[in-house]
């Protein structure tokens, strides 16, 4: 990138906070330090103001298509385990972030998977100290009778009623028999009735709220929740821009402490600005650590390997990559269906592996320390397998001992096709995300890695079946015709393990539910962040996004980035309040 900017001589703007990124967390930070009119704030942004754009605002495009203008479309490295292929990683390039363009799942995911970010080394936080945060943010609308009786619940303790955030169910949801006959099948095959999947279990079968504003009809984006209402306040700017580095103090002792950033301007010039307290990155699981890494903060092999002299010694910046591997199968509907169908099953080891459950969790668990070897060595060095041992055994124990779900089956209809994806959400085959070359931080190099654990081949393989089982039991099968996606001749309903896994091999792409680059945890695990979201070794820094979560959901992550980033706007006034509103730095 560097070739194309033309330094300028504008003078550099001072704020208190610096955010870097417009996203899910980075405007919720923005609006709630902003509530302080003494405390000044920037967004640094690239993407556009879309609140306008009827593509984004229509509920029924929801995770459908991909504008080209709105998704950066990041390309992984080349995957050698599912054939060579490279994957489409998406992500939004708008103010709201990925929220402009993701399906609008609000689905919290498993007390367990949040327990589990306290039992890695992060006290404090767990579900029980995450849910006040869901409740503050969230805006839920009580189902109608009629959205009631097409089969929409909840239960009230679990939602907040006076939040930013609008979550609910669609007016538009199918009410013929699709519910009911969802309903029967799952029961049938072991799924009960889960009346609501965001009180922290999400076994069973149910309908899924999502983050939509009901009575408008239109996709409540995190711009849409979060800045557009306050988009007047005097304290509050959006700098339109592409940030390359944080700037630091010259210092020979010390944690490194923050100046401000640089970032190319939407003019294609270098212009900085200057942070009187803090620089907070919110660019996101694929492009927070390439800033870190571009200003510096990582593993000294991948800086030279870069051409950035290392100022921070921080080895598992980038690694730890986790995300869900997602499979479609398309059937041609029986009946032209109308209408929303927002319902989802979740599953369980013991669902997934029934009287064999005892046996693949000793089986794994002799395993651990081999895959650990294996992910270790793909990610050259920087998180050692002692480390990814560790925490392999915490996600050991939510599977199997803890039994928090580990598959999600979700549901579809599109006029006259119907169908299901399947997604199993523990996967060990974890990543890495790095720079792609010096300076592209708009270019990151990911490898999801998806698959290369057998457990993970095995579990998708047996997921798969049980989809598939789905849509020929009776009497959701009988809203099915032929399967369309990937065909009858390529996965029959007898389909052998071989043509199983040409299918899984061949198809998988990302649930684009990544995690965990920024991680917070330990240092001697990989940590990146401490308990506060501070940038371990800095002053200043602080990565409040996706990236910071080490463990994934049974779930959707954007419910879990708008509760955190609203406890972190709290640590970072607590900051603020020890420190006194006059001090700086």
């Amino acid at each position: 990138m560097y070739t194309s900017i033309a330094c300028t001589t504008h003078s550099p703007m001072t704020f208190d906070y610096i955010i870097v990124g417009g996203g899910t967390a980075g405007l919720v930070i923005a609006n709630r330090l902003s509530e302080n009119p003494s405390i000044t704030v920037a967004v640094v942004e690239p993407g556009p103001d879309v609140r306008d754009d009827p593509g984004v605002l229509d509920v029924d495009l929801a995770g459908v298509t991909y504008s080209p203008t709105l998704d950066w479309n990041f390309k992984s490295t080349a995957q050698s385990q599912l054939g060579n292929r490279t994957i489409d990683h998406h992500a939004g390039k708008a103010l709201g972030g990925t929220t402009v363009i993701n399906g609008m799942y609000y689905i919290r995911g498993d007390r367990d998977n949040y327990d589990a970010w306290e039992h890695l080394g992060n006290p404090g936080w767990n579900w029980t100290t995450m849910l006040p945060y869901f409740l503050r943010s969230e805006k839920f609308a009580i189902p109608t009778d009629a959205q009631i009786k097409a089969g929409m619940s909840y239960i009230p303790r679990y939602h907040g009623e006076e939040g930013l955030l609008r979550t609910g169910h669609p007016y538009q949801v199918e009410n013929g028999s699709f519910h009911v006959s969802a309903k029967e099948t799952c029961e049938t095959l072991g799924f009960a009735l889960n009346p609501d999947m965001n009180g922290g279990e999400t076994r069973g079968f149910g309908a899924y709220p999502q983050t939509l504003d009901r009575d408008a009809k239109v996709r409540e984006s995190a711009a849409r929740a979060y800045y557009e209402p306050i988009d007047s306040r005097p304290n509050l700017r959006v700098i339109p821009g592409t940030v390359e580095r944080i700037t630091f103090r010259d210092s020979a002792s010390g944690p490194l402490a923050a100046t401000g950033v640089e970032y190319t301007d939407d003019k294609g010039n270098l212009a900085s600005v200057t942070a009187r307290r803090e620089v907070i990155l919110s660019a996101g699981t694929y492009v927070s650590p390439l800033l870190l890494e571009a200003s510096g903060i990582g593993n000294p092999n991948v800086l030279a390997r870069n051409n950035i002299q290392a100022k921070l010694d921080l080895p598992g910046v980038g690694e730890g990559f986790q995300d869900q591997p997602l499979w479609v199968l398309m059937f041609q509907a029986a009946t032209n269906l109308t209408g929303h169908v927002p319902f989802a099953a979740f599953a369980t080891a013991l669902d997934i592996f029934g009287a064999d459950t005892d046996a693949a969790a000793a089986t794994t668990k002799e395993k651990l320390a081999s895959w650990s070897e294996a992910i270790a060595k793909r990610l050259h060095g920087g998180v050692s397998a002692h480390a990814i041992e560790k925490r392999f055994r915490v996600q050991h124990d939510v599977i199997f001992a803890k039994q928090a779900s580990m598959t999600e089956f979700e549901f579809f209809s599109l006029g006259n096709v119907t169908g299901i994806v399947f997604s199993p959400t523990l996967p060990f085959s974890w990543g890495s995300v790095h720079l792609g070359g010096t300076g592209q931080t708009d270019n990151p190099a990911i490898d999801p890695n998806f698959l290369s654990i057998d457990f993970d081949m095995q579990t998708a393989l047996k997921v798969g079946r049980i989809a598939r089982k789905m849509w020929s039991t009776k009497p959701l099968s009988e809203l099915a015709g032929d399967l369309t996606v990937p065909g009858d001749t390529v996965l029959p309903e007898n389909a052998t393990d071989a043509e199983w896994t040409e299918f899984l091999t061949s198809s998988c792409v990302p649930a684009s539910h990544c995690i965990g680059t920024c991680a917070m945890l330990p240092r001697e695990l990989g940590g990146v962040v401490d308990p506060t979201l501070k940038v371990y070794g800095t002053a200043n820094v602080r990565v409040v996004d996706a990236s910071v979560i080490p463990h994934l959901m049974s779930g959707h992550p954007s419910a879990a980035v708008y509760a955190l980033a609203e406890r972190a706007a709290d640590l970072i006034k607590e900051a603020l309040s020890v420190r006194g509103p006059d001090d700086s730095k």
